[in-house]
């Protein structure tokens, strides 16, 4: 009788491992807008990207040949969108996002300051993997995060899809945890960083 451990590849295996998927997932802020409560924007998020690195090659010329290093990295940025809800809870966690890096939107503050430095503007975005129940099986934590692009999306008078806020967030690190995250056992992405 055949079964799950027949199939596999030769020399390599036998069985199917489960493969994540990419409906489990939740993704949670801290600081973000500044202590405004972020949790209707996790509630509404329908899309994001996980982090992508990469590296610059550095050619080495010698004599008859060459080689390659790896050189400066670089994050690329998330994308985040989520369902802009009628009371606009999600909306607004943005908009004290946006006043905090640059007071551009309400009416309060100066016209048009920037914050005096990162810190006071910047969050971090903790995107973690279920198992279809409460475990986490992959943690990232990014860190040093604002918001480079927000996209308020069209309107249609002939639609009735949900009216969506796209959002690149750029960052400066993450760490991504696989298993047992919080046992210290987490990798460090690009360079020397915690592994908490």
């Amino acid at each position: 009788m055949a079964t799950i451990n027949d199939i596999g590849i030769p020399g390599v295996g036998s069985g199917i491992l489960q493969p994540k998927q990419k409906h489990r997932w939740r993704i949670t802020f801290a600081n973000m807008g500044g202590g405004e409560d972020s949790q209707p924007l996790s509630m509404q998020a329908i899309t994001v990207t996980r982090p992508n690195l990469t590296f610059e090659e550095v050619q080495l010329d010698r004599y008859v040949s060459r080689a390659f290093i790896a050189g400066k990295y670089t994050f690329e940025p998330m994308t985040l969108t989520f369902e802009d809800d009628v009371s606009g809870t999600a909306s607004r966690v943005v908009q004290a996002q946006l006043q905090k890096q640059q007071w551009l939107i309400g009416a309060e503050g100066q016209w048009l300051a920037a914050a005096g430095e990162g810190s006071l503007y910047k969050f971090v975005t903790y995107l973690d993997m279920l198992d279809g129940n409460e475990q986490v099986i992959e943690k990232w934590t990014v860190e040093g995060c604002w918001l480079s692009a927000v996209d308020y999306s069209d309107l249609d008078m002939a639609a009735g899809d949900a009216v969506v806020i796209s959002t690149t967030i750029r960052y400066d690190h993450a760490r991504q945890n696989i298993g047992g995250y919080d046992q210290g056992e987490g990798v460090a992405l690009g360079g020397a960083g915690r592994t908490s």
